[in-house]
């Protein structure tokens, strides 16, 4: 848990407020992956946005990669990463935007 979390918990706890659901349902990360849920975070920005939201683009993961020095069996790994996420958070997107129409 971050600064920002804490600091918000200890508010909810003092001013006897709820939990907010993206901190109380926070994913739990393995050792490890929190250098991808990190990038998927940076990465989340560079995605184009329209109508709808678009996929984040292969050479925004590949230029992170090569920012962050990792080698070629590392970015592999960072883009299967990526895209799992990407996968999931448009779905959700997509799901979210069907049950407001």
């Amino acid at each position: 848990m971050g600064q920002t979390e804490g600091r918000i918990l200890k508010e909810c706890y003092a001013w006897r407020r709820p939990i907010p659901d993206r901190i109380q349902n926070a994913p739990d990360l393995l050792l490890g992956l929190e250098f991808y849920f990190r990038a998927f975070i940076d990465l989340n920005t560079c995605r184009s946005s329209g109508w709808s939201s678009g996929p984040i683009p292969w050479m925004d993961i590949q230029a992170y990669a090569m920012a962050h020095e990792l080698d070629a069996e590392e970015t592999e790994t960072l883009h299967y990463h990526i895209a799992m996420m990407d996968s999931a958070f448009l779905k959700r997107i997509d799901e979210k935007s069907k049950n407001k129409a």
